[in-house]
């Protein structure tokens, strides 16, 4: 049973129901976005990552903040998670999902640690939502950002989010539990489990907050430029569609270099490849497609060795001739 708590400075919510403190009115727009609250909690629902958390991170779980203040300030950590939905076109809107920690207390740790990862949705001709492009942040802004960014299609997360791996204390977010140490090689994605979110809740727009979360704009952290940008800028959609569809990119692939020198060797980039996609990609996926074709090809096989065999066989083994009049004739 899914149990809400409203109060004047803002609600609660558990069993991942939404936090909604405005009526759910099919018009009401409470972040002034020209998106309404209904169209933006039902998409936000919809796509909510699956996240993996190390079970014994030194800061527990997302935390959950008190509403109304202009200052971050805790009140549990339950697992909340936090999320934001922008109409990027009429038919386009964009995702991001907080998880918000009460400390970074990995190497050179810090108090209050806002990560994310985002989703870019479009609507079909037939009225149906599906993602695109999805995006995960790693160190960002740092000479370490792992960031990376995939087609929705290569995660199998175009009609619900997909699996992400957080890392242990430092709490940078990956596509693929691979990925995980390909940055500077600090971050462990060990001893994962589900993160059963307490509640997902709608900050709004930087400029008008939901559910009372003023505490956006503080500047103890980095979150109001989160909210305030694109994950998805064209030359970075564009670049990922020139890579195979099995591919996940790294968001910032200028940094590749600089950080193979911190791993300790040019291997980083790719296993030793090089070239454009090296440089460019984080991991190759074995997506559907390339499974089916997989699967078909160790069926052709298997037939095309069953016939040799039965071939064989036959040349060792012959049949004796049949009776002349059992001989079927060509139709």
């Amino acid at each position: 049973m899914r149990l809400l708590f409203l109060a004047a400075a803002g609600c609660v919510i558990a069993a991942s129901a939404f936090c909604q403190s405005n009526s759910q009115a099919p018009t009401l727009d409470a972040d002034r976005d020209g998106l309404a609250n209904a169209q933006e909690n039902a998409l936000l629902s919809r796509f909510e990552p699956q996240f993996q958390i190390n079970a014994h991170d030194c800061s527990v779980r997302p935390a959950q903040f008190e509403p109304g203040l202009a200052i971050p300030k805790v009140i549990t950590d339950n697992g909340t998670i936090y999320a934001q939905a922008t109409p990027v076109t009429e038919n386009r809107v964009e995702l991001h999902y907080y998880h918000l920690w009460r400390s970074d207390c990995g190497e050179m740790g810090h108090l209050l640690d806002a990560e994310h990862v985002s989703a870019l949705v479009s609507r079909g001709a037939d009225g149906e939502w599906k993602a695109l492009y999805w995006y995960a942040a790693a160190h960002e802004n740092t000479v370490c950002d792992a960031s990376q960014i995939a087609r929705a299609s290569t995660l199998n997360a175009e009609d619900a989010g997909p699996e992400i791996w957080i890392s242990y204390g430092k709490h940078a977010a990956y596509l693929d539990k691979k990925l995980c140490s390909r940055g500077c090689g600090g971050d462990s994605c060990s001893d994962e489990i589900p993160l059963h979110s307490a509640a997902l809740i709608n900050l709004g727009e930087i400029g008008a907050p939901m559910n009372g979360a003023l505490w956006v704009k503080s500047s103890q952290w980095p979150l109001e430029e989160k909210l305030s940008r694109s994950d998805f800028p064209p030359e970075r959609t564009a670049r990922i569609d020139q890579l195979p569809a099995s591919d996940v990119a790294w968001a910032n692939p200028d940094l590749r270099p600089v950080q193979a020198v911190l791993l300790g060797g040019n291997d980083a980039l790719g296993g030793g490849a090089t070239g454009f996609r090296a440089t460019n990609t984080a991991l190759v996926i074995a997506n559907t497609h390339t499974s089916n074709a997989l699967r078909k090809a160790t069926a052709n096989t298997g037939r095309a060795l069953g016939k040799s065999y039965r071939g064989v066989l036959h040349f060792l083994n012959p049949e004796p001739s049949a009776p002349a009049d059992s001989v079927v004739q060509p139709q």
